[in-house]
């Protein structure tokens, strides 16, 4: 369905699924970055053929523009993890920056407000895609994710949390810690 020539692993750390993803798909350019000069080199060793493809990336860092552009930008279980200060919004954006059409959220939609903090970034000018469609893409095993587009997908589109949500066994404290981090953001909005 999307069909990247490109694909981009932000955390990828010890590589194994920049690994699986070339195996399977040879023809599409596999890079990873971590911020973890260990995991890098630990996925060097278990992968060498990725190791020219690694690069040590922070991505609640200011946008660099050395930083690997791909169609596809993905995190899989690194954003959900990332609670100081503002860093979140930070990853959120860089990821949008670096790709070209596509990111790829695969993260426990209850340790932020993924929606809602995507949307105020996008309405507060953080993002540079000129349009953008945020789609609920679910695995065949029931794995749940966020798909960010340029273009509208056939796909189910979100507009807040809790239809991402909808269905899931809530995590009071979770929830609580989300509404809390997005509550930090000050996005700016245009003037009339």
């Amino acid at each position: 369905m999307l069909k990247p020539d490109s694909v981009h692993e932000v955390g990828c750390g010890a590589g194994d699924h920049l690994a699986n993803g070339a195996a399977l798909f040879p023809h599409i350019a596999f890079s990873g970055a971590d911020r973890g000069q260990t995991q890098l080199d630990l996925a060097a060793r278990r992968h060498p053929e990725l190791a020219p493809h690694l690069s040590l990336q922070d991505i609640t860092m200011p946008l660099s523009r050395h930083w690997p552009h791909a169609d596809l930008v993905y995190s899989q279980t690194v954003l959900m993890h990332i609670h100081t200060a503002v860093s979140h919004f930070v990853g959120l954006a860089n990821m949008v920056n670096t790709a070209r059409k596509y990111v790829l959220l695969m993260e426990n939609q209850q340790c932020h407000n993924f929606v809602e903090d995507i949307i105020n970034l996008r309405d507060g000018g953080h993002f540079a895609w000129q349009e953008m469609f945020i789609h609920r893409f679910d695995g065949t095993t029931g794995a749940r994710t966020i798909l960010l587009s340029k273009e509208r997908l056939d796909l189910p589109e979100l507009s807040s949390d809790a239809a991402l949500r909808d269905g899931l066994k809530p995590s009071r404290r979770r929830l609580k810690r989300a509404t809390a981090d997005s509550a930090r953001g000050t996005f700016g909005v245009r003037s009339a």
